[in-house]
């Protein structure tokens, strides 16, 4: 399993734990029953030590999902201050923290399922390009790494159109080093556009 599959697996099962503790406090809350303070505690650290294995991501991730990553983090963290408040609560302030804590459960669950489905999407093997089947193409596309993910494709098929139109392979040759050469000036310009938007 690779390292994004762990992560969504890691993911998946803090929403698991998640919806589980999630019943546990509806069920104490239809009893009107104090929670078991070490109960409480080992499942929220099991929650943590999911997320913590499966929010960790080194490559840079897309605003959704960097958002929800910190939005699973803060619903976390609220909700283990609101069941250990409704430890020491009297009755009537405990039913209200766990009716919050339910509800904190149930949208942590949800976001830490989503972030566990968008690893799986990402860690599925790109789609095959066409021009990776020539040695210019692929240093074209070695180049458009250097530029921003929602600009590469567009880079990629603009050179590619530019590399068809070569009169000879000599031609396409002197272009792609041309290309390798101005390629991080070609990085550092997008960077400046983009900044600018």
């Amino acid at each position: 399993m690779t390292r994004l599959g762990r992560q969504g697996a890691a993911c998946r099962r803090a929403g698991a734990l998640a919806r589980g503790l999630r019943r546990d406090v509806e069920d104490l809350l239809g009893c009107g029953l104090r929670p078991r303070a070490a109960e409480v505690r080992v499942a929220l650290a099991r929650i943590d030590h999911a997320l913590g294995d499966g929010l960790r991501f080194r490559d840079r991730v897309d605003a959704e999902l960097g958002y929800r990553r910190g939005h699973a983090r803060n619903v976390a963290l609220v909700l283990r201050r609101t069941l250990e408040e409704s430890l020491v609560a009297d009755a009537a302030t405990r039913a209200e923290l766990l009716a919050r804590a339910v509800r904190l459960a149930d949208e942590l669950a949800g976001t830490a399922s989503w972030i566990g489905r968008r690893a799986l999407e990402m860690d599925e093997p790109p789609p095959y390009q066409p021009w990776t089947g020539t040695w210019a193409g692929r240093l074209v596309g070695l180049a458009a790494r250097l530029l921003p993910a929602e600009l590469r494709l567009d880079f990629v098929e603009d050179q590619c159109g530019n590399l068809a139109c070569a009169g000879s392979r000599r031609e396409q040759a002197a272009y792609v080093v041309g290309l390798l050469a101005r390629a991080p000036a070609i990085a550092a310009a997008a960077a400046r556009g983009r900044a600018a938007l």
